[in-house]
């Protein structure tokens, strides 16, 4: 019998966690990565774990986790305001043509095998309208994030992001199907430590998706996103560097402390870095595949 990998041993671990509790509370994650509109109730508290799995690049063998704690605190009843600690574990062979781009051309090269911390990020949300209340939600959300470590190769460097969200959440059915949106804007720096100058992006993204609440602190949903990358290199202009297209199913529990999301992303589409943005899939800066557990606990 095959040994279960760390990555599926962690959603188990974390689904058997949330089985084990009782009602939903304000500002779980129905979705793995479309945020819904409500914040926690003043002098409430919650701490997330996150696990993001990456798999699957052009060529060579790749896989990468993304890693979160959080913790997230109910400043008033409408505004929230969080601190993240994050790091990255890297494994991937690569070889001297690289896992992604044209052969002649390749990048993410070499081979690494590494687990790294790489910074924090701050965050507030601030609830405008609540989807119960209003039956439109509303909220607005900004985060900023400090970084140690390129999420794709695992090079040291320094990099700044800000991103903003625009989030909408209109509940159906007396609050069994939600929908759920967010407009969302990105925007961040990166110097490598090894030299080179520093690189600016930005990224506008769309993120949608439905949940449906099947059984008792059970739902099951779908979520999509659409994003666009603008890319200014060291020392040059400004120029259009990819598209991507994800899409995938979820299950949510939300129990009384306890609640977890899991999540499957595909790439549906993409501009395809290695035949000049032609459309494909983008292999560059996404992967095949993602896979996200949230793990989050109410105090």
């Amino acid at each position: 019998m095959k040994a279960i990998k760390p990555i599926y041993r962690s959603v188990i671990v974390g689904l058997m966690f949330a089985a084990t509790s009782g009602a939903a509370s304000a500002d779980e994650n129905l979705l793995g990565y479309t945020a819904g509109a409500e914040t926690l109730p003043a002098g409430t508290a919650e701490a997330y774990f996150w696990i993001t799995d990456h798999s699957g690049k052009r060529r060579g063998s790749y896989s990468a986790q993304y890693l979160r704690a959080e913790y997230e605190y109910g400043i008033t009843n409408s505004l929230s305001g969080a601190i993240y600690l994050n790091g990255y574990r890297h494994s991937y062979n690569c070889g001297t043509i690289g896992c992604a781009g044209p052969v002649a051309d390749g990048e993410i090269t070499g081979s690494l095998h590494r687990t790294q911390s790489s910074g924090f990020s701050l965050e507030l949300k601030k609830m405008l309208l609540s989807p119960y209340k209003d039956d439109l939600g509303v909220a607005l959300y900004g985060e900023v994030t400090y970084d140690s470590v390129d999420p794709i190769t695992g090079e040291k460097g320094q990099g700044y992001e800000v991103e903003t969200k625009l989030i909408l959440q209109r509940p159906y059915l007396d609050g069994q199907l939600q929908w759920i949106t967010n407009l969302e804007l990105e925007a961040e720096s990166w110097r490598p430590s090894a030299g080179g100058g520093t690189e600016y992006a930005v990224a506008p993204r769309l993120r949608t998706g439905l949940s449906y609440r099947f059984a008792p602190n059970w739902f099951i949903g779908a979520e999509g996103w659409v994003d666009a990358e603008i890319l200014k290199p060291a020392n040059q202009s400004w120029e259009f560097d990819h598209w991507d297209f994800f899409a995938g199913p979820s299950i949510h529990y939300g129990g009384k402390a306890w609640w977890a999301t899991l999540t499957w992303a595909q790439q549906i589409g993409g501009s395809n870095e290695s035949d000049n943005n032609a459309t494909g899939v983008h292999l560059a800066d996404h992967e095949r595949r993602e896979i996200r557990l949230k793990v989050g606990y109410n105090f």
